[in-house]
């Protein structure tokens, strides 16, 4: 028994003191408010460049800490050193030796330099009060909300459409050349259940823009990278960009309606909406479904090659449109191209241009 409680306390006494001596890195200063003070009027919410001058003889043992979700390029007395993106620990002691005990760093982002942090940290044991903050949470928390979101949304519309919602979903039936199961609910593209599916297609569409955003390098063309610190910001720009991508589609209708009109095919106009929303949402479901697998097995993913893809799969899509209306009229091959080059390759054509280069 003696023995026992013996090697119990020597035990706690070691594992005590393994802790105690466990290092780890802590911030010793943020660079960010040197900047508001000295540099601020260069480094506004725009601004693409920082610039710093460090003293390194007063940071000896210290590493500089620089870390942004975006590419950063990295100067140092105004000579490049290197293109990143995440995050890089500079030591000290090791610029000292290879520059000066002074040196001017610069750093510079394509897209604004509203996330960097720059931090000077050192490796030192933790005290006994050491309590650090808890990590923040907040897109973690957005991307929670807005699924529970979704999935309550679909399934509400499969509860009260189920036939439609399998319509949408049916894979099969893209390859049909005449679809022999179309019902009026399916060509009525104006009904309000086919709106609501439209909604749900612009938030699921909006949820993926701004993932990619995230946790890519760089923005869009017309989206910078979402930096919030609140959920609500974020399920606010989610609700905000959906509106806008649900314009989209409707401003997309209209323009079929009208060229349809112009080759005097209404007839075609619902077989078409119908089909270009049933490829958008069986794409966006694919880039979820791998995005999912990805982050359940760890592996790291361009959300911007996913888009891409998905983009490839509406241009074939847009292809096997053509085989379904050649049936259905009776123009000639080189007029329902003509037809299809206005209405869905041109226009995605340029929303590819736009929205991924």
């Amino acid at each position: 028994m003696v023995i026992s409680q013996f090697i119990l306390s020597t035990f706690l006494f070691i594992s005590a003191f393994q802790a105690g001596s466990e290092k780890e890195f802590q911030i010793s200063e943020d660079l960010k408010t040197f900047k508001e003070s000295v540099l601020k009027e260069n480094l506004g919410e725009n601004s693409r460049a920082a610039h710093l001058t460090l003293d390194l003889s007063q940071h000896r043992g210290h590493y500089l800490l620089i870390e942004s979700k975006k590419i950063f390029y990295l100067f140092i007395n105004s000579t490049f050193v290197l293109k990143q993106s995440g995050l890089i620990r500079l030591s000290a002691d090791s610029l000292r030796q290879k520059y000066s005990s002074s040196i001017f760093l610069s750093l510079y982002q394509k897209n604004g330099t509203n996330d960097l942090s720059i931090k000077w940290t050192v490796l030192q044991p933790h005290d006994e009060l050491y309590n650090p903050k808890r990590p923040l949470l907040v897109f973690s928390n957005f991307i929670l909300v807005s699924s529970l979101i979704l999935i309550i949304f679909f399934t509400a519309l499969f509860r009260t459409n189920p036939q439609l919602t399998q319509d949408y979903l049916n894979l099969s039936k893209l390859f049909y050349l005449r679809d022999r199961e179309e019902n009026q609910i399916t060509l009525r593209i104006t009904s309000s259940v086919n709106l609501l599916f439209y909604l749900f297609c612009s938030l699921l569409a909006s949820l993926a823009l701004i993932t990619a955003l995230y946790f890519a390098h760089e923005g869009l063309s017309f989206l910078t990278y979402p930096y919030f610190t609140t959920t609500g910001r974020y399920l606010g720009q989610w609700l905000i960009l959906a509106l806008g991508i649900l314009g989209a589609l409707m401003v997309k209708l209209a323009f079929i309606a009208l060229i349809a009109l112009l080759f005097g095919w209404r007839d075609v106009i619902g077989v078409q909406f119908f089909n270009f929303v049933r490829v958008l949402i069986l794409s966006l479901a694919l880039i979820a479904i791998v995005s999912l697998f990805c982050f359940s097995f760890d592996i790291r993913v361009n959300y911007f090659i996913l888009l891409k893809a998905g983009c490839i799969l509406m241009l074939m899509g847009a292809g096997l449109l053509y085989f379904k209306l050649q049936v259905r009229t009776t123009f000639r091959s080189f007029h329902l191209f003509s037809y299809l080059c206005a209405t869905e390759i041109f226009p995605l054509m340029i929303l590819v241009k736009v929205l991924l280069f």
